[in-house]
């Protein structure tokens, strides 16, 4: 379990992972990871109704899953403090008896200069056998970590048995055509990012052309600009694709981003308002 810090939140207490001699496993994680600022979680209630959402596709609970997360990520922020870091929530399951818990993990932002420059990217060939649903893939997981770390990438590209590009290992991916329009896969091919959800609201509003179909391996050179969305990533360009060269000065991803990033000075006022009513 990579979690890191001295406390973690498992089934409604703080205990210290001194304590702890060994993580809860079971059959079946369903996960969350949020980005959280001072404390402050990142489109909340957007994790946790996809949370409730996935736990839905198999089991039912009765217990109050948000109450419960939000008590959690209140208790872990009042033992360690930190500026920027990602808090993984996971509920697992052995046959219909769950535990729950929070701890933050290690987190990597993108610096200035990937904002500024663009990041390289990686294809890996894989597919996930349930896109819509985020239940934990180890394997996957760490395979492809070590493949970005011998290649010194900064994500891989999933491309299934077709030759589609689908999504990031832990992204979800956009292509601008030269005419401006924007490509992605559609819904049913990736793990729909709540930042792909937002942005893709963002396009449309701005009035720009959404394509969603899955972008061809042997066809991303067509393309001239890419860029990725993602928890930590946000609305990151791409600077590189296998060695191809993508336009990362592109206007567009740009004022993407800056308009993302007023959505998230939204969400976490939001989520004071309801800390406050509570």
């Amino acid at each position: 379990m990579d979690c890191t810090g001295n406390y973690i939140w498992l089934d409604g207490a703080i205990v210290a992972v001194s304590d702890i001699e060994e993580f809860p496993s079971g059959e079946v994680s369903f996960y969350e990871v949020i980005r959280t600022r001072a404390g402050v979680p990142l489109f909340f209630s957007d994790h946790m109704n996809r949370l409730n959402d996935g736990i839905a596709t198999r089991y039912e609970l009765q217990d109050d899953i948000v109450a419960e997360v939000r008590a959690g990520m209140k208790a872990l922020a009042k033992h360690e403090r930190h500026d920027e870091i990602n808090v993984r929530v996971t509920v697992t399951f052995s046959g219909y008896d769950h535990t729950l818990h929070i701890c933050y993990i290690p987190s990597s932002y993108p610096s200035e200069t990937m904002i500024r420059e663009g990041v390289p990217l990686i294809l890996y060939h894989a597919e996930r056998l349930d896109p819509g649903v985020k239940t934990m893939n180890n394997r996957l997981r760490l395979s492809v970590s070590s493949e970005l770390a011998v290649r010194n990438a900064y994500e891989a590209l999933l491309v299934n048995r077709d030759g589609f590009i689908t999504e990031g290992s832990r992204s979800n991916i956009f292509f601008v055509a030269e005419n401006g329009a924007i490509r992605t896969a559609p819904d049913s091919m990736v793990l729909s990012g709540i930042t792909r959800r937002y942005v893709t609201d963002i396009i449309r509003k701005e009035g720009i052309r959404l394509v969603y179909e899955a972008v061809k391996e042997s066809d991303a050179g067509r393309f001239r600009s890419a860029f990725i969305t993602g928890t930590s990533p946000m609305v990151l360009a791409v600077r590189s694709i296998e060695g191809l060269q993508f336009d990362v000065a592109d206007p567009l991803i740009g004022r993407l981003r800056e308009a993302y990033s007023l959505l998230v000075e939204q969400s976490m006022s939001d989520y004071k308002m309801e800390d406050e009513a509570d």
